[in-house]
């Protein structure tokens, strides 16, 4: 099971047979999801496994185009011709552990429960998340089980309270009795993470305005029963200053595959703000390295064992340790790019940084690389589409370094104005940044946006004020300053509040 997180609040069930007279099925879909429907569960129980192939490849192009994950109800066989990021499976539908087996550990499985005893089953065999229900009576599906309603969907999740995953609730689920729902449903402990809509989505005459209440009414009882979505500048401020104090206090150790240019200077920046580096391009240690590490970095910067590279991945991923990469020059020659969708194909990516010709280079949205270096100015619309698809694309987060640094999950976006012109003077500032970024991801679990966030502010606002030293002439002694100044903030992590210049972009 993937450390990321999935987005489970608004997810659609698809249902063709709902669809208003004078609309199309795709296009109900891209209207949902233009009112930000977070997953697409394709659902067709009488088509052919041909039609249904050419089905989903539709559906899929439109759910890559938002950045949205397709699930497959049921059909193995059309989940993976088409390449979704999942399935969901019924109780009378392949065993778990089968399906496992076929569609391997990176893709997502949901399972339908309707009792305690099923849910406990799917928990055990490795579920994702759980489909609870149905919550009340519904046209969609003939013959279920007496409704759970909101208490029975309150006991099955007191049930989970020691061994959580995510949930939905599906069964006919509105707007009008979403509050109820979510918020009659928690039980101090867990909460539902999102309705599972059909009717009043597929339904509507406007799916967009349907899904943008929706998302509003479930954000607000999210909110409700203690779901804070880390969203404002005090937040990302706040929580950069305790992430500091967090790398100091546990001090993690951050494994660095990197380039040998900057390897020197990437350890020394890791001790300086309070880990511990080791810089091994052993392959036969990274199962021993992986189960003590706090992260995992690997910089694109001087590609050699590519293989290896992506074996460290997989291995500290195993072991819940973040994966950060730096696709250094990505775009530039034909063995980057295609070195870089392997790692998007066969890794499990906690942060991608990279400056803005790569980011735009791996969005396809423009943009060139030279080296190592960014070339080309865009526009702040283009960054922040950019890192917004890019995010929810790769379920990850991005971090796009440039004169304003952009950082997105897919949905909160912050952009950091803070730097000095000096900053990108010297070589591997950038994978400096990186390292950082390892460092704080590592430290700080709960929240890898703002752990990113902090990061970058820290080696932003150090750059600022190693810049106005006395002694500081140029380039040269800006590198040296910039190391002492990444140790005094990381003992006195009040002078990110006091230094930073940080927006949040909703």
């Amino acid at each position: 099971m993937s450390i990321k997180k999935i987005d489970y609040s608004l997810y659609l069930v698809t249902d063709r047979s709902l669809v208003p007279e004078g609309k199309t099925f795709l296009g109900q879909i891209e209207r949902a999801l233009e009112g930000g429907v977070t997953l697409v569960q394709l659902r067709e129980k009488d088509t052919e496994t041909g039609p249904f192939i050419e089905l989903a490849f539709k559906v899929k192009e439109l759910t890559r185009k938002y950045g949205v994950p397709l699930l497959i109800n049921d059909r193995l066989d059309v989940a993976l011709a088409v390449d979704a990021e999942g399935v969901h499976i019924g109780q009378d539908d392949m065993p778990l552990t089968q399906a496992r087996l076929i569609l391997g550990p990176k893709k997502i499985i949901g399972v339908s429960c309707n009792t305690k005893e099923e849910a406990a089953i799917a928990i055990r065999d490795g579920a994702d998340y759980l489909g609870i229900g149905a919550i009340w009576f519904t046209s969609t599906k003939k013959n279920i089980k007496t409704p759970l309603e909101v208490e029975g969907l309150q006991s099955i999740l007191k049930s989970m309270e020691e061994h959580p995953i995510p949930t939905v609730a599906i069964g006919g689920i509105s707007a009008k009795n979403a509050s109820r729902l979510i918020e009659g449903s928690d039980t101090g402990k867990i909460h539902v993470d999102g309705l599972a809509i059909v009717s009043a989505i597929m339904a509507a005459e406007d799916p967009r305005i349907a899904c943008e209440e929706l998302t509003s009414v479930i954000n607000k009882s999210l909110n409700t029963v203690g779901v804070k979505i880390n969203t404002t500048v005090d937040d990302a401020l706040d929580f950069a200053v305790q992430a500091a104090k967090n790398v100091r206090t546990i001090a993690p150790m951050v494994h660095h595959i990197t380039n040998y240019v900057v390897i020197n200077d990437n350890a020394n920046a890791t001790l300086a703000v309070g880990a511990s580096p080791i810089m091994s391009t052993n392959g036969q240690e990274l199962e021993e390295l992986a189960a003590v590490n706090g992260a995992m970095l690997l910089n694109m910067g001087t590609l050699n064992d590519v293989d290896m590279m992506i074996r460290a991945a997989q291995v500290n991923a195993r072991n819940n340790n973040p994966v950060v990469l730096d696709p250094v020059g990505c775009g530039a020659t034909t063995y980057r790019k295609e070195t870089t969708q392997r790692f998007l194909d066969e890794c499990d990516l906690t942060v991608i940084k990279g400056n803005a010709g790569e980011i735009l280079s791996l969005a396809g949205l423009g943009g060139k690389s030279r080296g190592v270096d960014s070339v080309g100015e865009n526009e702040e619309k283009v960054m922040v589409d950019a890192v917004k698809l890019l995010a929810k694309q790769n379920n990850c987060v991005i971090g796009l370094t440039g004169p304003t640094d952009y950082i997105s999950d897919g949905n909160r976006v912050f952009a950091i104005d803070s730097g000095d012109a000096y900053l990108p003077l010297i070589t591997g500032s950038g994978c400096m940044v990186s390292s950082i970024v390892a460092c704080f991801a590592a430290a700080n679990k709960d929240d890898y946006l703002l752990a990113t966030v902090a990061a970058i502010l820290t080696v932003t606002v150090a750059s600022e004020i190693s810049a106005v030293r006395e002694y500081v002439n140029g380039p040269g002694t800006f590198r040296a300053a910039l190391i002492d100044e990444l140790y005094n903030i990381s003992n006195s992590p009040e002078l990110i509040k006091r230094h930073a210049k940080l927006r949040s972009l909703q």
